[in-house]
């Protein structure tokens, strides 16, 4: 995980992303970027492939993630899927929060992470 990726993954669990007082959304101007309509604007359920059941679909994975190396390809396998996707939201966000457009993430946004999982092509 880079510096960038771990700081955007702490910001989001003190509260901080969105952050401050609440400003228009960049989509939505008639709406505030407040942590819940970040959470619809950017589909992250969708995105994340989670129910919508799950109130804060990031932290709830971001609690799920493994303390040691995985040592089966089934355990690795989704987050393979999910790590680039968490960190391409983040990053989405981390925009918004600043009031500007998403450009797109970068090609290898959460590559560190994937290269520390085994046995999962890249």
């Amino acid at each position: 995980m880079t510096r960038i990726e771990r700081n955007r993954c702490v910001r989001w669990r003190l509260g901080w992303l969105p952050g401050g007082t609440p400003r228009p959304c960049p989509f939505h101007p008639s709406q505030t970027l407040t942590k819940s309509h970040s959470i619809h604007c950017l589909n992250m359920h969708r995105r994340l492939q989670l129910p919508e059941t799950i109130v804060d679909p990031l932290p709830f994975l971001l609690n799920k993630l493994p303390h040691r190396i995985p040592h089966s390809f089934q355990a690795a396998l989704p987050w393979s899927l999910r790590w680039p996707t968490i960190c391409t939201i983040l990053h989405e966000l981390d925009y918004l929060c600043h009031d500007k457009i998403p450009p797109s993430p970068p090609p290898n946004i959460g590559q560190r992470f994937l290269e520390w999982l085994p046995n999962v092509s890249r």
